[in-house]
């Protein structure tokens, strides 16, 4: 019974996890590279700079260019601790003990045709 409470909870934050927007933000950014060759995208685009983890270098095929994007997501188990602030008078959370650290993946893929860029897509979680 408790097993089950944890894996609807942590269904629960993965869901929560995946709206935040962020690939949204994401596919604004890599639209300009639509119509520009896969040598411009690997010359010119930097995803850590964006705040993404990454591999160290894309793949690629004759129809497409893949980057591996990761997001590291700390999953709290428990209750958290309350503390209360002395300046405020307020109850602020404290972090709780014990919890689960996931890496998520997300696939980003440059459909190519003639080593140029037509269309993007997303694969995962991280993104």
């Amino acid at each position: 019974m408790i097993k089950l409470q944890h894996l609807t909870l942590i269904s629960s934050l993965f869901l929560a996890a995946c709206a935040t927007g962020g690939n949204h933000r994401l596919d604004q950014s890599l639209q300009q590279y639509i119509g520009q060759t896969a040598d411009q995208v690997r010359s010119q685009l930097d995803l850590s700079k964006m705040g993404f983890k990454t591999t160290q270098q894309p793949t690629q095929t004759a129809e497409l260019l893949s980057y591996t994007i990761f997001r590291d997501m700390n999953i709290p188990m428990g209750t958290p601790n309350i503390s209360h602030s002395i300046s405020m008078g307020a109850p602020m959370p404290t972090p709780s003990n014990g919890g689960y650290n996931i890496e998520m993946k997300c696939q980003v893929w440059f459909n190519l045709k003639d080593e140029i860029v037509q269309s993007i897509r997303y694969t995962g979680r991280a993104c």
